[in-house]
């Protein structure tokens, strides 16, 4: 594959969810998600993927971590999309069947997925929220294994920032 990144919004409490919400709607970051990850192979948790409603974002390959990946897939058959929805019991396991893959694979959540998955990750686009709205769900810390590459957009409400492993 040609890079394992993450992109995500956090808020500047740390938050990017309530339950299985976004805390925010800013078009402009959704589009951003879009333009980014379109194409490509986007990999979630389980209830990630209950957020989008149990159906896969189209023009990308949707993939699963689940401890039930079966279930995920019964879901797909039934609501007649399973042929962009894989579903694994491990982020290791998806990362190894996509590795001869020349597309990208982005991370794009939940909290316990971003945590798990900090260390295979080559770079991460952020986009910092200009707000701190209420929350439970938090962005691990990361800046320990990350560093400021450069800024890719500025937005009233929002910047994205490219992060980069440390060497």
């Amino acid at each position: 594959m040609s890079k394992v990144g993450a992109i995500v919004a956090i808020a500047e409490n740390g938050v990017i969810g309530n339950g299985l919400e976004i805390p925010w709607h800013i078009s402009e970051d959704f589009k951003h998600f879009k333009r980014t990850t379109t194409g490509g192979i986007i990999v979630m948790g389980r209830r990630t993927w209950e957020s989008l409603g149990s159906k896969p974002l189209p023009n990308r390959e949707n993939v699963v971590i689940t401890s039930c990946p079966e279930k995920i897939l019964q879901q797909a058959q039934e609501k007649g999309v399973a042929e962009n929805v894989r579903a694994y019991s491990s982020l290791d396991s998806a990362i190894d069947t996509y590795k001869n893959d020349d597309r990208n694979l982005w991370i794009i959540g939940g909290a316990k997925l971003y945590e798990s998955a900090l260390d295979k990750c080559d770079e991460m686009l952020v986009s910092h929220v200009k707000m701190s709205p209420q929350g439970d769900i938090f962005f691990p810390q990361f800046k320990d294994k990350f560093e400021k590459s450069e800024t890719i957009l500025t937005h009233s409400e929002f910047d994205v920032v490219k992060y980069i492993r440390r060497k």
